[in-house]
């Protein structure tokens, strides 16, 4: 008797059991996804949204790539306030006022290192207290900076974490290696050959020919007093990096900030489609 009620007890809790287990998951089948957001601010809005399912999804599902940040090396905590006060809205006004006044002013109200050099003004024909005449409001500080230097056939890179003012001819020769993951943009080799080829075609920088590895001139001697001189080209430089899912870009600081902007601009381009599809069906 006491053997009998104990089965019966047994059976009644494992009913309740599974029919509990059902409901839970039925809920969790009509929970929707959660919906996760990334967004950097540098140096242009980059925002990545990935969907993940109230539920493990099956085996089958097809493997999506997550971009972390827009390239690697990082940039450090001082180049990111840099790129940040870049981008913030200036007001000011600055009439026949010595350039190097100009500079420091612009510092102290950003905050940042403003750095140009004692020969820089000299080498470019400039007194060292070159008026500037110029009253800006509303604009970026980067735009500011542009329109106060490239009169004067000057330019600016961030570099070693200070904003470095140098002829322009300069700027476009100082060259800086970044990697960019792009596995999100890419699915097949040749979607990397037609990346690289797009980014070359949109005129991002300047790019040295396939092939060419040397800059500048150089002299072939070929011995009795005759030689020829060799014209090499000067530019960036673009690599696939298949195991990394990358591209190994080598350009100036102009030309990477133009790169940075153009992938965001793809990858929200297929947000976008991606939501027509998803709103179509």
């Amino acid at each position: 008797m006491v053997w009998s009620l104990r089965t019966k007890c047994i059976v009644v809790a494992l009913t309740c059991f599974t029919a509990s287990w059902l409901v839970m998951a039925v809920n969790a089948e009509d929970k929707p996804g959660t919906t996760v957001t990334k967004t950097s601010n540098w140096p242009v809005k980059f925002t990545i949204r990935e969907v993940k399912p109230a539920v493990a999804p099956p085996a089958v599902a097809q493997r999506t790539h997550e971009i972390k940040q827009p390239f690697y090396p990082a940039l450090t905590s001082s180049e990111q306030a840099i790129q940040e006060a870049l981008q913030s809205k200036v007001d000011f006004s600055f009439p026949k006022t010595p350039l190097p006044k100009v500079l420091d002013s612009l510092r102290d109200q950003h905050g940042i290192n403003i750095f140009l050099p004692a020969d820089v003004l000299e080498n470019e024909g400039l007194k060292p207290d070159h008026p500037v005449s110029i009253a800006m409001k509303g604009v970026s500080l980067k735009s500011a900076l542009e329109m106060i230097l490239k009169p004067l056939n000057l330019d600016y890179v961030v570099d070693n974490e200070v904003v470095k003012i140098m002829p322009a001819y300069e700027a476009n020769r100082t060259y800086k290696m970044r990697i960019y993951p792009v596995a999100d943009l890419c699915s097949t080799p040749e979607d990397y050959d037609i990346l690289r080829d797009v980014i070359r075609n949109a005129r991002l920088g300047e790019w040295k020919p396939d092939g060419i590895n040397q800059l500048g001139p150089s002299v072939t001697s070929f011995g009795n007093g005759v030689s020829a001189q060799n014209y090499a080209f000067e530019g960036g430089t673009i690599s696939i990096l298949p195991r990394s899912q990358s591209l190994v870009i080598s350009q100036n600081y102009d030309a990477h900030n133009a790169i940075v902007e153009f992938l965001s601009l793809l990858r929200q381009v297929r947000q976008d489609e991606q939501g027509l599809s998803t709103e179509n069906k």
